[in-house]
């Protein structure tokens, strides 16, 4: 681990465009190729936000005021694709080393280290745990089921098609197939769409779901898929599977979240942002400033929309209107907040050309 002097950047003090003038654009922490979600880590050393920059397969380290303070770069030859916080520890799935990089993040930054880096033999996408084992999928095609503690893959299933989308209960994982393009028929169908494997591995239910299902929600004894092909959600009865209902949503859907009884959808396609009643299924809409929406976060009172196209902010109230709209001049990707500041993860910056990121913290007053 090291500092990096490129992370201590200049201040720029400039003023947002905003309707009531509450945010100030503070420093703007350049970052390396593909950064992606920021992750809470909170140990007994403090809080702190972690990033991913994939393109570099390293961790950014961030304090509670955004400030940068180490940069994690022991795992530059596996290529990690995503990660997961868990009890003290983050697990970092190598797309090519094929290896589960387990890093103790139990102290203070300075002090974090790799304890294990377990084999697979297969290119690494994404995981899920249950009861200290995690299901994870594979650029191979693959659903595996990796005991933690033992060091040893369990169970191996084979899949008909890539699948990026897993989530889990209690209980099972549940994983949709998302590459299913048949380029022989020229249709996206596949014979089921859905699985839901056992704690153990083994693969108990699946479903017809249609084309594409794209992101997976799990509420109560309910399943939601997004599908971004054919633009609906479609609610599922966890027990058997079967639908309950059907939503039409709008161009694009991305990035659904549950909040306060309600699904909230980015319509990437058509600059508004859809809220599904999960009591009623009744849906609202609502019109953006900024174009490209690509997802909804929820702070306090206030809605948070990451608007790609135009590389902006837009901020609504409860009732869905806009109330500040800021420009970032970048592709932000996530945000999070900490007492009267946040920060906005730019997967491209447009103030160094697009090829690399940045962190913008926001000071609200």
């Amino acid at each position: 681990m090291k500092r990096s002097p490129i992370l201590f950047f200049l201040f720029v003090g400039i003023i947002a465009v905003t309707a009531s003038g509450t945010i100030t654009l503070g420093q703007r922490y350049p970052l390396g190729i593909m950064p992606s979600a920021l992750i809470k880590v909170e140990n007994s050393s403090g809080k702190y936000f972690v990033t991913l920059v994939k393109g570099d397969s390293e961790l950014v380290v961030f304090d509670t005021s955004f400030r940068p303070l180490t940069i994690f770069d022991s795992m530059k030859n596996d290529g990690i694709n995503d990660l997961i916080y868990r009890d003290g520890k983050l697990y970092c799935f190598g797309f090519y080393s094929g290896r589960v990089i387990v890093v103790d993040v139990s102290g203070h930054p300075s002090k974090w280290k790799k304890i294990d880096e377990i084999p697979t033999s297969s290119r690494l996408i994404t995981g899920s745990f249950i009861d200290g084992k995690v299901g994870m999928l594979t650029n191979d095609f693959e659903f595996l089921l990796l005991d933690i503690s033992r060091r040893e893959i369990i169970k191996r299933q084979k899949l008909p098609v890539i699948a990026l989308s897993i989530a889990e209960d209690s209980e099972f994982f549940f994983v949709s197939l998302f590459h299913n393009y048949n380029l022989l028929t020229n249709s996206h169908e596949t014979e089921k769409g859905l699985l839901v494997f056992d704690e153990w591995g083994n693969l108990i239910k699946e479903a017809d779901i249609g084309k594409r299902p794209s992101y997976i929600l799990l509420g109560g004894e309910k399943i939601f898929l997004v599908s971004y092909v054919e633009e609906n959600l479609k609610i599922l009865s966890k027990s058997d599977l079967t639908e309950i209902t059907s939503v039409q949503l709008g161009k694009y859907p991305n990035f659904p979240v549950i909040h306060n009884g309600k699904i909230w959808i980015a319509l990437t396609g058509e600059d508004q942002i859809m809220t599904v009643d999960l009591a009623t299924y009744r849906t609202q809409k609502f019109d953006l400033m900024g174009r490209g929406p690509m997802k909804v976060v929820h702070n306090g009172d206030r809605i948070y929309v990451l608007e790609t196209i135009t590389g902006t902010l837009e901020v609504l109230d409860s009732r869905g209107n806009t109330i500040e709209y800021v420009e970032l001049d970048g592709y932000p990707v996530d945000i999070v907040f900490s007492g009267k500041e946040a920060a906005v993860l730019l997967q491209e910056d447009w103030q160094t050309g697009k090829n690399t990121g940045a962190l913008l913290v926001l000071k609200t007053n």
